[in-house]
């Protein structure tokens, strides 16, 4: 009797045992199916605001004619149209090629296509992501340009006017018709060509041109919270002040944050030195947004804007409507460095768009791009002074309150010490 209550005791824990361990995998199994369905992972975070940063600036439509036009106050509507023609195609076989200023002109001069423009060459990864594209990437390969034919071609093409090459791919399950329908619809308001400047091709305005001015209440974000998401706790931070500007302290990281009240500005500094500095452009790329994402900062009217020495000075702004807004703080909304050593040095400006306000001011009138060089040549200005002059929008302060601003239309010129206004430039040479 003994042995078999034995028998029985052993199998009885044997069986409790197992129940447990079923219970334990089944309870886990449920939460990871929980957490698969309820929440992005972080790469999906990542991928989906990479989309938003870096997606095209501008939509230009090149007419049956060969009238080119800027595509101005597009409707939510109208511009998820555009997005989802590209999404729902298929882009293969890249071939790419060199080719002359001639060669680029022609190309983005083609007759009824749409070009989609970003302000600086992006890799072709972050075009993949955006536009659900499998284009391949094992060489990835840059571009500032893509032109979509929306003739029935079955060929599209992705162009670097710095590198000047030109890289063809094979299109498909894109329903042309409509889409130049969408195309035709769209609102039209700026002229614009393609010119060489400065020994690369250029996307100039051959026409004066209105703007409206545009009012916004100003968000000031918390610098504290950059503290937080960057730094680490309190406990591990040292708080020191220094010419009115607050430097937090990592005590074990040597990682570091000033915050500049007079700029209203942040700044994050990596003293660790890793001696490695990212070949890749792309991967220099990723070196800045993944410090960006750890942040989860509302982006929705920031691009990528510029970049500088291969990837390792990076700039990204606000922009209203296509256009660029200049002047929200020394350096740019968002303003990264990398050193020869692969430590990121990051400025982000505090101040952000909100809520726009009603303004009643008329529409500004700038004159056409070859005027604003001529202004620029007659007053003595070398070519080799600057790198190009563009429209954008200055962010002015509204004197008649202190919590709006305006976004006041203009030409800018960018120089090696950065980007001004023409008019500013020119003041402060006399």
């Amino acid at each position: 009797m003994q042995n078999n209550r034995s028998v029985q005791g052993v199998m009885i824990n044997i069986l409790l045992t197992i129940a447990i361990i079923v219970s334990i995998v089944l309870t886990a199994l449920i939460f990871i199916s929980a957490g698969s369905q309820e929440a992005p992972t972080q790469t999906d975070q990542q991928s989906q605001q990479a989309s938003e940063l870096f997606r095209p600036t501008n939509y230009i439509v090149n007419d049956k004619s060969g009238k080119q036009h800027m595509v101005m106050h597009t409707t939510n509507a109208q511009y998820k149209s555009i997005h989802q023609y590209l999404a729902n195609s298929r882009m293969t076989n890249p071939t790419q090629r060199k080719a002359t200023n001639k060669q680029i002109s022609q190309l983005l001069d083609k007759t009824q296509t749409a070009l989609y423009h970003y302000p600086d060459v992006v890799p072709i990864e972050y075009f993949n992501s955006y536009y659900s594209q499998r284009v391949s990437t094992h060489k990835s390969f840059n571009f500032n340009y893509v032109v979509v034919p929306l003739n029935h071609s079955k060929k599209a093409y992705f162009v670097n006017t710095q590198s000047k090459t030109i890289t063809t791919v094979t299109i498909s399950k894109i329903d042309t018709t409509e889409a130049w329908k969408v195309a035709a619809r769209l609102p039209k308001a700026l002229t614009v060509n393609f010119k060489v400047v400065n020994g690369h091709v250029m996307l100039n305005y051959p026409k004066e041109f209105k703007l409206p001015v545009y009012s916004y209440l100003v968000n000031h974000r918390d610098p504290t919270t950059y503290v937080s998401a960057l730094l680490g706790t309190t406990n591990q931070l040292t708080q020191t002040t220094e010419n009115n500007k607050k430097i937090y302290t990592n005590k074990y990281s040597n990682q570091q944050i000033i915050y500049d009240p007079d700029l209203e500005t942040v700044t994050f500094t990596d003293n660790r030195t890793t001696g490695t500095l990212q070949r890749s452009y792309y991967n220099r790329l990723n070196v800045g947004f993944s410090q960006i994402n750890l942040l989860q900062l509302d982006l929705s009217d920031t691009r990528f804007y510029q970049s500088r020495d291969n990837g390792k000075d990076i700039t990204y702004r606000t922009f209203v409507e296509g256009l660029p807004v200049y002047y929200q703080s020394k350096t740019g909304a968002i303003h990264m460095t990398l050193d020869k050593y692969g430590n990121l040095t990051s400025t982000y400006s505090l101040n952000e768009l909100g809520v726009p306000v009603p303004n009643t001011q008329e529409d500004v009138t700038l004159p056409k791009a070859a005027d604003v060089l001529a202004k620029l040549q007659q007053a003595g200005v070398k070519s080799s002074e600057y790198y190009s002059i563009a429209p954008g929008y200055e962010w002015l302060a509204n004197k008649e309150n202190n919590v709006s601003v305006n976004m006041n239309p203009t030409w800018m010129i960018e120089t090696p010490t950065g980007w001004m206004s023409v008019n500013t430039f020119l003041a402060n040479r006399e």
